[in-house]
C-alpha cells in the first residue's frame, strides 16, 4: 500500500513537472517572438528607435556604431531555437536554463520598451542589472552541467548564454559611463577620457568576475570583445579621437589575451 501511494505521488509529480515545463516553454517562445516585434514598434508610431538616440551631432566616446548592435539578431535567433527545443524536446538542459533565460528575456523586453518610450538613462541602467543577473545565472548553470557536450542543442545553449551574458556586460558598462555623464550634467564631448575609462574598466572588472565566478564561456568574451571593438571603431571613424580608439582597442585585446592565456577558473563554493 505504501509503495502504491509513493508510486502515485511520483506519477503526479512527473505530470505536474511536464505541465509546468510546457507552460514555461510556451512563455519562452512568446518572449522570443516579442523580442523580434518590440524593436519594430516605433515603425507604427510607438516610441522612438533606440538607435536614434545615438544619432547625434556629437557622439559619446563609449557608444558603438549601429552595425555592432546586429549581434542582437544572433542572440534572438539562438533564443528562439532554445524556445522551440524547450517545447519540442525538453530535457535536463532546457529544464535547468528555462527560468533564468525566461526572466532575462522578459527583462530585455521591459528594457527595450523603456528605452524606446522613456529614454531615461537611470531607468536604462537599473533595468540592465536583472538582465545581467539572470543571463549570468543561465551561463553558470550551463557551465556546471559541463558546457558543450557535442550536441547541437548544447552548442546553441552555449552560444545563447555566452553571447547574451557578454553583450549585456558591454551594455551595462556603456550605460554606467552614460549615467555618470548624465548625473554630472556633462555633454558627450566633456571629459571623454573619464567616460571611456568608466566603460572599459567596468567591462574589465565584470569580465574578471564572470571568468572567476560564473563560467569559462568563450562566447562571452567574443560578445564583450565585439562591444569593445565597437567603441574603438566609434572613436576612430566617428569621433576622430584616435587616442581613445587606440586605448579601447588595446584594452579589449588585453582582456581577450588574458582570458586565452590564463583561462577561466570559476569557483562555486
Amino acid at each position: 500500500m505504501k509503495r502504491w501511494k509513493k508510486c502515485c505521488q511520483q506519477t503526479r509529480f512527473w505530470i505536474k513537472a511536464r505541465v509546468m515545463s510546457r507552460k514555461v516553454g510556451i512563455a519562452i517562445l512568446l518572449v522570443a517572438f516579442a523580442q523580434f516585434v518590440v524593436p519594430m514598434l516605433p515603425a507604427i508610431g510607438i516610441g522612438e528607435p533606440i538607435g536614434a538616440r545615438g544619432d547625434v551631432a556629437v557622439r559619446p566616446p563609449e557608444l558603438p556604431p549601429g552595425p555592432f548592435f546586429s549581434i542582437w539578431s544572433l542572440i534572438f535567433l539562438s533564443y528562439t531555437i532554445f524556445a522551440v527545443l524547450s517545447l519540442w524536446k525538453p530535457g535536463y538542459l532546457e529544464h535547468r536554463l528555462a527560468m533564468p533565460l525566461l526572466f532575462a528575456g522578459i527583462g530585455n523586453l521591459v528594457w527595450m520598451v523603456s528605452a524606446q518610450s522613456l529614454a531615461n538613462q537611470y531607468a536604462d541602467l537599473v533595468l540592465l542589472i536583472p538582465i545581467l543577473a539572470f543571463s549570468w545565472l543561465a551561463a553558470r548553470r550551463l557551465h556546471r552541467m559541463g558546457g558543450f557536450d557535442g550536441t547541437l542543442a548544447r552548442l546553441n545553449a552555449c552560444m545563447l548564454t555566452g553571447l547574451f551574458s557578454g553583450w549585456i556586460t558591454a551594455a551595462l558598462s556603456i550605460s554606467l559611463a552614460a549615467t555618470w555623464r548624465e548625473a554630472a550634467g556633462l555633454a558627450p564631448s566633456d571629459h571623454v577620457w573619464v567616460s571611456l575609462w568608466i566603460a572599459l574598466l567596468s567591462a574589465g572588472l565584470l569580465a574578471w568576475v564572470f571568468a572567476s565566478r560564473v563560467s569559462a564561456s568563450l562566447f562571452y568574451f567574443a560578445a564583450l570583445g565585439w562591444g569593445i571593438a565597437g567603441i574603438a571603431v566609434n572613436n576612430w571613424y566617428l569621433t576622430d579621437m584616435h587616442w581613445l580608439s587606440a586605448a579601447a582597442a588595446l584594452f579589449g585585446l588585453y582582456i581577450l589575451w588574458r582570458r586565452l592565456r590564463y583561462g577561466a577558473r570559476p569557483s562555486f563554493e
